[in-house]
């Protein structure tokens, strides 16, 4: 899945500022599948990467796993509403998810996207669709956390963004690292993780200065 997800920011990026080397974006697919070589042998549809999403959707019918989003802000607050109209809300979050990628790539069209405010408009990117789309659990989340802790490591207005981001993400797992019965509630954490995601948003665009983050030499 951070595959799938790299390839969709990629190919903005590129599509923006270099058409000669579309090709190497054909190795995306190849590795996909390379990884997968198992599960094929193992009797898998070869469409199973690009549908697997699709039927993890339509499998759990839950808005969110264990993961502090806004589906799952949106499954504990209002429950009876989202067991009721659940594919309603689940195209609405992925119609919601795509305006607001849209929305944040039209705003950078105008900007030069540097190598370091790429690295940051890519983990804004990543963290959107856990952010929002449906039935999300804790491992999508993971790849955003590693690009979390790189920003922070050359932003230091972002160490708190991170370290919150990354409590959450931990305090989620340790329950199945340690085979604990106990129950978290993930609607503080939900809320708490939401204004973290705004806050991370609103210092990715409120900050196109090619100054905004540290050099990385």
């Amino acid at each position: 899945m951070p595959n799938v997800r790299a390839l969709r920011f990629n190919y903005v990026y590129w599509a923006r500022h270099d058409y000669r080397h579309w090709y190497q974006f054909g190795w995306v697919p190849v590795t996909v599948y390379a990884m997968n070589l198992p599960g094929f042998l193992a009797g898998r549809s070869l469409l199973t990467p690009l549908t697997i999403y699709a039927g993890q959707t339509s499998d759990y019918k839950e808005l969110a796993l264990n993961i502090a989003n806004f589906p799952k802000f949106l499954q504990l607050a209002f429950p009876t509403a989202v067991l009721d109209h659940y594919e309603l809300l689940k195209r609405g979050l992925m119609v919601l998810t795509c305006l607001i990628l849209l929305a944040g790539f039209w705003y950078l069209r105008r900007l030069d996207l540097t190598p370091q405010r790429f690295l940051v408009v890519a983990t804004w990117s990543f963290w959107t669709r856990t952010m929002f789309l449906p039935s999300m659990h804790d491992r999508y989340s993971y790849f955003v956390m590693v690009m979390l802790a790189l920003v922070a490591l050359l932003d230091r207005r972002m160490i708190g963004v991170a370290l919150v981001s990354i409590g959450i993400s931990t305090v989620l797992y340790l329950r199945y690292l340690l085979n604990a019965d106990t129950a978290i509630d993930l609607w503080p954490l939900a809320i708490i993780q939401i204004i973290n995601y705004c806050g991370f948003t609103a210092g990715t665009f409120l900050h196109p200065q090619s100054e905004y983050l540290h050099s990385f030499r």
